[in-house]
Formats: C-alpha cells, sequence, structure tokens
C-alpha cells in the first residue's frame, strides 16, 4: 500500500507540475515596477527626515530584489522617472540612482551598481552615502558602505597604470540649500565587484594628490560638467608663406567644465557666491593613464 500511494504522488505531481509556477517564475517586473512607483510616491508625503529616509530604504530594497531577477538588466523601468538609470559603456553595470532632500537642506543619495555579464559574480551592491560625515571629500577613500553621495549621470571608461579598469563618473551634489556641486568620481572593482572610490589620476590639478574632484558654486546657478569632443588650440607654427605664426586646432574628447570665480575677489572661498566664468572652461584630456588637467581656453566649439 505504501508503495501505491508514493507511485500516485509522483504521477500527480507530474500531471500538476505543468500547471505550477514557481515564485521565480511568478514574479512581475511588470507589476513590481509599479509598486516600487507607488512606494516612492510616499517619500514626499513623510512628515519628517526619519520617515522619508526610512521609506527610500524600503523602496531600496525592493528594487534591489528586483535587480536581482532574470530580465531585469535589460528592462527600461521608464515610470520609475525619479531613479536615474546610467549605463558604462562597455556594458559592464548599470546605476540606479535617486536622492531624498531633507528638510535641513541637505541630500540624502541612494544608488544600486547591477552588474552585467562578466562582472555579474556579485549581481546588485547598494552603496550607504557617507557624505555628511566627510569633512575633506578630496581627500577620503570610500567603498560601498563609505560612499561620497552624488547622483552620476556620466560614466567614463579609461585604464589605469597597472592596466586595471577604471571608470570616471560625473555627478552633481546638493551640498546645501546656498551651495550646489558637480563631482568628478573615480570607480574601480575588485575582481568579486566590490566598488571602491578615489584615485590620484589628476597629478596636474591643484596639489595633485586629490582623489576626487568636487566643485562648489550658488545653487542659483548652473555649472556645466560634460564629457565631450572639443575643439583646442594647436601650439603655434610659423607659416613661411605668410610669415605669421598660425595657430591650428585639434579635437579631442576631454572632461570640460566651466571656470568658478567669485562674483567679488573679496568673496573668495565663499562658495554660495561662485558662479562660472562667462565662455571660459578648464577641461581633462586622458594621456599616459592619467587626466592631464587643461587651463582655461574658450569653451565655444566651432
Amino acid at each position: 500500500m505504501r508503495i501505491t500511494a508514493i507511485c500516485f504522488l509522483m504521477i500527480s505531481l507530474m500531471v500538476l507540475a505543468p500547471g505550477m509556477s514557481s515564485p521565480q517564475s511568478n514574479f512581475s517586473l511588470k507589476k513590481t515596477e509599479q509598486d516600487l512607483k507607488d512606494v516612492f510616491k510616499t517619500i514626499s508625503q513623510a512628515e519628517n527626515d526619519s520617515s522619508r529616509l526610512e521609506i527610500s530604504l524600503k523602496f531600496q530594497k525592493q528594487l534591489r530584489f528586483a535587480l536581482a531577477h532574470s530580465g531585469s538588466a535589460d528592462y527600461p523601468w521608464d515610470s520609475l522617472k525619479f531613479v536615474s538609470r546610467t549605463e558604462s559603456p562597455d556594458g559592464s553595470f548599470r546605476l540606479y540612482n535617486w536622492n531624498v532632500p531633507l528638510l535641513s537642506g541637505n541630500n540624502r543619495y541612494f544608488c544600486l551598481i547591477q552588474f552585467k555579464g562578466s562582472m555579474k559574480k556579485m549581481p546588485v551592491v547598494a552603496l550607504t552615502d557617507f557624505s555628511l560625515s566627510i569633512t575633506e571629500p578630496g581627500q577620503f577613500s570610500g567603498d560601498s558602505l563609505h560612499w561620497y553621495g552624488a547622483l552620476y549621470y556620466k560614466v567614463i571608461p579609461f585604464e589605469l597604470r597597472d592596466k586595471k579598469k577604471a571608470y570616471i563618473l560625473l555627478g552633481w551634489n546638493g551640498i546645501s540649500k546656498e551651495i550646489s556641486g558637480k563631482i568628478i568620481e573615480v570607480l574601480t572593482l575588485g575582481s568579486n565587484g566590490a566598488p571602491a572610490f578615489g584615485s590620484p589620476v589628476f597629478p596636474a590639478y591643484l596639489d595633485g594628490k586629490l582623489l576626487r574632484i568636487v566643485f562648489r558654486y550658488a545653487s542659483t546657478t548652473v555649472m556645466n560638467l560634460r564629457y565631450q569632443l572639443q575643439a583646442l588650440p594647436g601650439k603655434p607654427k610659423w607659416n613661411g608663406k605668410k610669415k605669421e605664426f598660425t595657430n591650428n586646432t585639434r579635437s579631442q574628447w576631454m572632461i570640460v567644465f566651466d571656470h568658478l570665480v567669485p562674483m567679488d575677489p573679496q568673496l573668495a572661498g565663499q562658495y554660495q557666491f561662485y558662479v562660472p566664468a562667462s565662455e571660459t572652461a578648464e577641461g581633462f584630456v586622458y594621456e599616459n593613464f592619467q587626466w592631464k588637467y587643461i587651463g582655461e581656453f574658450d569653451a565655444r566649439n566651432p
């Protein structure tokens, strides 16, 4: 009788198998996207900072769970308008990034790194914003638990001297009500995907020891920080026919940013009064495994 019962149970499972579905197959990215959208809406409705942050952590946990599912890396997540999605050009990872404005005027930042392809040993990594505890961001070495928070909008792959791949991240940071910031961050990834932030790859800028660059300026203005093909003046050459020096332009990809100046020389160091200088820019060009600083130049491209 026992053998007969076991056989009957096995046959029953075989018959029912096609109609059964596991939790994995029941998972719907579309439904999860709507659920995430509903959760995020409640952040702005929260009455205090602790409630806002608690809801955002809940949102982060749910999104992290969703990103661990098959197909999520190619899913557009179009209705999550409040979450920026920035992909590395080499297809290694995608950044999911958002901020929570606090009543004090500061911001708390959240970011998930979703790895793709050969980097998928660690599918999703959450970053913990540590920026409010960092007094010298230019000298700070970070990791996933100690991250100088920002909203990233551009990823630029490059190679370090030891042939290890690294990435420049361009981002924005709302430092306070009066001061905004733009950031040039350096990201490297360990063999298991563990992120590390900061690297001295700007040897000719200021003291040459900065691990990242943070620009501060008045929150009432706009600073440009972008990666683009930029025309630069070349070295003057003597033209024998014209009997004069000619200055041929050259074009190359570079990080270009506005030259910031105080509204009045007496306000130097008070960044809430810094604004971009008209039509003047500075930049970095990638050469010999480092980012070479280019001083002030006319930012207008032909």
